[in-house]
């Protein structure tokens, strides 16, 4: 009985104190300095020990209130910083034995810590329970008219698309994707979706557009770069080609800027730092570097031998290359190297080549089915449409591959949790500035959004 008092005293307390949180918190309107300067603060007491007990509650999300438990925390939050995972929670206060602070976004499940002093004198506490995570995740469906292709512009909600290929987004959340066309006859195309409209900005034709498979900014965001898989001038060659959009022209314009002389062009990246180019060729299994002073291609590496259909993307600090083994099912990475300014020492990430299949795991454990063009995050992970398998993987920069949206080798549309929403063929998916993943989904003729927080 007295158990059973004292753990509903502590009820009690926990309700109480996170009430006063809540005052706390909508107090914190104003400045922390100036709460600082409203009370008299305090740093711990070094001639006493620093000790934690348990904290509440013990699950949650993103803004989740929490109270940190312990003694000798001291009231002064110069003194105090709080993480998870490597993250740090806002501090709101401390009275000296319950520090009050806020979950930080995307945080994941793991052990809370406390730090107590000004550097270089810190002392880090390791709370001996794991902080369960909620993520609050959503699918939905931007623009598109599910299962019916077409080219209509105008109000997100009237568009057409016919089998998005690719999207990438400017600094100023401009989207930019490609629907799906081969030869010359205006069935693919640029578009340009802002604010609520989508726009055409060019159609294949008989010019450097021909048969477009990817697209890539510079670093300064002023040039957009295509490749075409194939170009066929005047009739007398096949050569993937590099092409380009500036911004001054409105991206409406477009001019070759290398003939790859490699057929089926598939994968194109740009540097993130230095603006580097590098592209592929299907049919010799290369990857290559444009060299911008002499206007030639240098070789880099060979993926195994000939006949690999490729999709690439950069780490955003550019030290990493990713590179999507769409037909042999498996995925590699390179390390970029800042003296040569060359791609180098490519080995298998996750999957295993040429064997297809459905499995999570870890590295070459795991199975994907035809995984298509890539994006990573900032905190490193890589997430990758797998296409053959109808859903969105995510893998971890330690190479641990799990179903972020979708359901494994189940095809459909369904919109809203990503563990049942429902996608048709996905190719390329792109990171948004507000931290949405973008999917074209492809052959139900969408541009779909999951939204973590």
């Amino acid at each position: 009985m007295k158990t059973q008092e004292k753990n509903n005293h502590k009820s009690f307390r926990n309700v109480v104190l996170l009430s006063l949180l809540f005052v706390l918190v909508s107090f914190v309107g104003c400045k922390d300095d100036d709460l600082n300067n409203q009370r008299t603060v305090a740093p711990p007491d070094p001639a006493k020990t620093t000790e934690i007990s348990t904290y509440f509650p013990d699950n949650g999300g993103v803004a989740t209130k929490l109270i940190l438990y312990g003694s000798n925390f001291g009231t002064d939050t110069a003194y105090i910083k709080v993480s998870i995972n490597g993250k740090n929670a806002k501090v709101i206060g401390s009275d000296g034995e319950a520090i009050y602070a806020i979950m930080p976004s995307k945080a994941d499940t793991g052990f809370i810590k406390v730090h107590i002093g000004i550097a270089p004198n810190v002392q880090v506490y390791t709370y001996p329970i794991q902080f369960k995570y909620q993520f609050n995740r959503n699918v939905t469906t931007i623009f598109g008219q599910n299962g019916q292709a077409g080219t209509d512009d105008g109000e997100y909600a009237d568009v057409k698309l016919r089998r998005p290929w690719f999207v990438t987004f400017d600094r100023d959340g401009e989207l930019f994707f490609i629907d799906e066309g081969r030869g010359t006859n205006s069935d693919g195309a640029l578009r340009k979706a802002y604010e609520g409209i989508v726009t055409t900005l060019l159609r294949n034709s008989t010019g450097p557009m021909q048969s477009p498979t990817c697209i890539a900014f510079n670093p300064a965001q002023d040039t957009l770069y295509m490749l075409n898989s194939l170009w066929n001038e005047n009739n007398m060659s096949t050569d993937g080609v590099v092409c380009f959009f500036t911004r001054e022209t409105g991206f409406i314009q477009i001019k070759p800027l290398v003939k790859a002389t490699y057929s089926k062009a598939t994968a194109l990246a740009i540097h993130p730092k230095t603006g580097d180019i590098f592209f592929n060729s299907q049919n010799d299994g290369y990857v290559y570097k444009f060299d911008r002073p002499t206007k030639t291609n240098e070789q880099q590496f060979q993926l195994n031998g000939m006949d690999t259909e490729l999709k690439m993307t950069f780490s955003p600090d550019g030290k990493i290359l990713y590179i999507m083994v769409k037909n042999k099912h498996c995925i590699y990475k390179a390390d970029y190297n800042e003296e040569t300014k060359m791609v180098e020492n490519p080995v298998l990430f996750v999957g295993q080549w040429n064997s297809s299949g459905f499995a999570n795991g870890l590295g070459t454990t795991a199975r994907f089915n035809t995984p298509g063009q890539g994006a990573v995050d900032e905190d490193g992970n890589l997430f990758v449409p797998d296409k053959g398998n109808h859903c969105i993987r995510k893998i971890t920069p330690e190479g641990n591959v799990s179903v972020y949206a979708g359901v494994g080798q189940k095809s459909g549309y369904k919109d809203g949790d990503p563990s049942t929403s429902l996608f048709n063929q996905p190719e390329a998916v792109g990171l948004s500035p507000d931290g949405g993943l973008y999917v074209t989904d492809r052959e139900n003729h969408l541009m779909r959004k999951i939204m973590v927080e």
